[in-house]
């Protein structure tokens, strides 16, 4: 392009050189040179941006197949940790449940009270978002409602979703500090005493709230932005 401009501009210095010719000749000529020198910078320009503009739409479809891919997986940790909430929530009532004179029973017959462990942590995968987020790339994607409900769902529901795991892992573990401090007593007093009952029972609380969490807020979520992602890479 610099060598076509400067070919140009050469003949502009000659046009005005020519003396045989008439200065209305000589700024036609000028005209015209600069018409060719105008379009080709126009030319190039768009060329240049079309260039640009179509790598940036591949970057944005090979980050969309990839979040893609990482939002099924997270339906599937969502999905197994919905099941984990579900079965020690169930296992933490029964518990609950358990009468002085049951305890009893299930002590002198030499039993053990089952207590379920199970903690919460990072749940879905933010790598890819993550990358693109830094790298400045998340205005590439021209759908605005497609990118408005990324951000919501990296920005506002998985921080809600591993903020909930997380107060529900520190509760788990004011149960295990009841134990730790009912250590020297018969087991069957830990779990008769109001004050580890009723921190068990928040504890069922806190998991059933995480799983209404999960199943009304951040799976339907990435549930609609695989259908949006799909369209968007025309599948």
């Amino acid at each position: 392009m610099q060598e076509e401009i400067t070919k140009h501009s050469n003949k502009i210095y000659k046009a005005v050189k020519k003396s045989e010719h008439t200065l209305g000749e000589k700024v036609k000529e000028i005209i015209i040179e600069i018409c060719i020198i105008v379009f080709a910078v126009t030319l190039s320009i768009s060329l240049h941006s079309w260039s640009e503009h179509r790598h940036q739409q591949e970057e944005v479809r090979a980050f969309l197949a990839n979040l893609r891919n990482d939002l099924k997986n997270d339906i599937e940790s969502i999905d197994r940790e919905l099941g984990m909430y579900q079965k020690t929530n169930a296992d933490y009532e029964k518990i609950l449940a358990l009468t002085t004179s049951q305890l009893d029973s299930i002590y002198k017959s030499k039993g053990k009270v089952n207590f379920p462990i199970h903690s919460h942590g990072q749940t879905m995968t933010i790598g890819n978002y993550e990358s693109f987020k830094s790298s400045g790339k998340l205005g590439y994607i021209e759908d605005e409602k497609l990118k408005q409900k990324i951000l919501n769902y990296y920005q506002i529901f998985v921080p809600a979703a591993n903020e909930v795991d997380k107060m529900y892992t520190e509760f788990l573990f004011k149960c295990f500090d009841k134990e730790i401090e009912n250590a020297d007593k018969p087991e069957k007093e830990l779990y008769s005493d109001p004050k580890y009952k009723k921190t068990l029972a928040y504890l069922v609380k806190l998991g059933k709230n995480n799983i209404r969490v999960y199943k009304e807020n951040t799976k339907p979520l990435a549930v609609e932005l695989i259908k949006e992602i799909d369209k968007e890479l025309g599948k």
